[in-house]
C-alpha cells in the first residue's frame, strides 16, 4: 500500500509511529515505508483529561519502539500525531470531544511524554485523512482535490500540489460553519455550526427522531422509504450538495473524495452529490468514495510520519525552537467563546515556539521537502 514511500526511504531499516487521538479511542501504529506493521488501540477516557491519555499513549509508543527493534530490526525515526479540532501551536480550538485539551500545545506535550529530541508533526484528523488519500488513496496524483468527511460531524480539506492546505489559523475546511442559506442567520458567534446541524450524522438522527417519533441513526434513516424519512434525507443531500458545489465552483477541483461513517449510505450519497455538482458547477469534478472508509486519520498520521523518513536527513529534523511565531491578531470573540481562548496580552496567550507543521499554510507537510 505504501509503495510511494519505498523509493523515498533510501536508507531503509527505519520505521515511523503515527498516533490518532480520537474522542473514544486512541490508535497508535508502527509503519515502515512498505506498510503498517503493528497497531495498538487504547480507550481515550476523554473525561479524565489529556494527561492520562498522553501518558498511556507514551507507554504504547515505547512498546512499539521495542517491537520495531526486536521484531523488525528497524528503529523508529519519526513520529506524528493527529487530533480533532483546530490545532494551533499552543492550543486546540473547537474540540468538544476532548475536554481539557483546548489549552495544550499538542506537539510539545507529546514530545515531552515520548521523551524524544524531535518535535512530532501534528495535524487535524480530517486533514490527515485527506493526506492519507493523497499519499495512498483516491487523491493520489489529483490536483487540486477536495476531501469531505461525513460523520457525526462534517469537515473537509483542500489538497494542492500533493499537500493539504491548513489556512492562516489551521482552520481550512471547517465547513460545519458554512452558512447553508435560508431564513436562519445563526453562526459560530452563536455557538452554532449551521451546515453541520442539517448535514451531520448526529443532527440528522436527532431531527429524524423529533419528526418521526422514533430513535434512528443516520444509516437507518437512509434505509427508510417512507415519504417523511425521504424528505429529511433529500433536504440533507440537497444542502450538502449545494455546499460542495460552492466549494467546487471556487476551487475547480479535479476530484471530490467523500469519506466518513455516513458513507455506509454511499449508494445514496454519491449519486446525489454528482447530480448536484453536474447541475451547479461549470466544470463538474469526479465524485468518488474515499479509499479509507475506516482509520483514515490513523493512516494520515502514519503518512505524516513517513514523510519525515523521506527527508534528506531522516529522523534528525530540528525545529526552530528559538524562534517564536510571528504576532497574530488577538483571538476573536468567536474563538474565546468556542474554547475559552485566553485574553490577548496575558503571559500565557503568547505563541509557543514554532512548529512548522502548524505554522504553515499547509496542514500536513514535510518541513524538509
Amino acid at each position: 500500500m505504501f509503495e510511494g514511500y519505498v523509493g523515498r526511504d533510501r536508507h531503509g531499516g527505519r520505521t515511523a509511529i503515527g498516533v490518532d487521538f480520537g474522542g473514544t479511542n486512541i490508535e497508535v501504529a508502527l509503519a515502515s515505508a512498505r506498510g503498517l506493521l503493528e497497531r495498538v488501540r487504547l480507550d481515550t477516557r476523554a473525561q479524565q483529561g489529556p494527561d492520562q491519555a498522553l501518558q498511556r499513549t507514551a507507554a504504547a509508543v515505547r512498546h512499539l519502539e521495542h517491537r520495531a527493534v526486536d521484531a523488525y530490526a528497524a528503529p523508529v525515526r519519526a513520529y506524528a500525531a493527529v487530533a480533532p479540532g483546530v490545532i494551533q501551536p499552543d492550543r486546540i480550538l473547537l474540540t468538544p470531544n476532548l475536554p481539557g485539551w483546548e489549552n495544550i500545545a499538542l506537539a510539545r506535550r507529546l514530545q515531552q511524554a515520548l521523551e524524544i529530541d524531535q518535535v512530532p508533526a501534528v495535524c487535524n484528523d480530517v486533514r490527515a485523512g485527506a493526506l492519507a488519500e493523497v499519499r495512498f488513496g483516491a487523491l493520489r496524483g489529483v490536483d487540486p482535490g477536495v476531501y469531505a468527511s461525513l460523520g457525526t460531524g462534517i469537515a473537509a480539506a483542500l489538497t494542492v500540489g500533493g499537500e493539504v492546505v491548513g489556512g492562516a489559523h489551521q482552520a481550512a475546511g471547517e465547513i460545519a460553519y458554512v452558512d447553508p442559506g435560508g431564513a436562519s442567520a445563526v453562526g459560530v458567534a452563536d455557538g452554532r455550526a449551521p451546515l453541520e446541524e442539517i448535514v451531520g450524522g448526529k443532527a440528522l438522527g436527532d431531527r429524524a427522531g423529533e419528526l418521526l417519533g422514533v430513535e434512528l441513526t443516520a444509516a437507518a434513516l437512509f434505509e427508510r422509504t417512507d415519504s417523511a424519512a425521504r424528505e429529511i434525507v433529500d433536504e440533507m443531500l440537497d444542502t450538502l450538495g449545494r455546499a460542495i458545489a460552492n466549494i467546487a465552483v471556487f476551487v475547480d477541483p479535479e476530484r471530490v473524495v467523500v469519506g466518513g461513517g455516513m458513507m455506509a449510505s454511499a449508494d445514496a450519497i454519491l449519486p446525489a452529490l454528482s447530480a448536484c455538482l453536474d447541475r451547479r458547477v461549470p466544470f463538474p469534478p469526479q465524485v468518488v468514495a474515499a479509499h479509507f472508509m475506516e482509520d483514515a486519520s490513523l493512516y494520515g498520521a502514519v503518512a505524516l510520519a513517513l514523510d519525515q523518513l523521506g527527508s534528506d536527513q531522516p529522523g534528525s529534523a530540528q525545529w526552530p525552537l528559538e524562534n517564536p511565531l510571528p504576532s497574530h491578531r488577538p483571538p476573536s470573540s468567536r474563538q474565546t467563546m468556542a474554547q475559552g481562548a485566553r485574553p490577548a496580552g496575558s503571559a500565557s496567550s503568547q505563541a509557543s515556539p514554532a512548529d512548522p507543521h502548524v505554522d504553515s499554510r499547509f496542514a500536513c507537510k514535510d518541513s524538509r521537502r
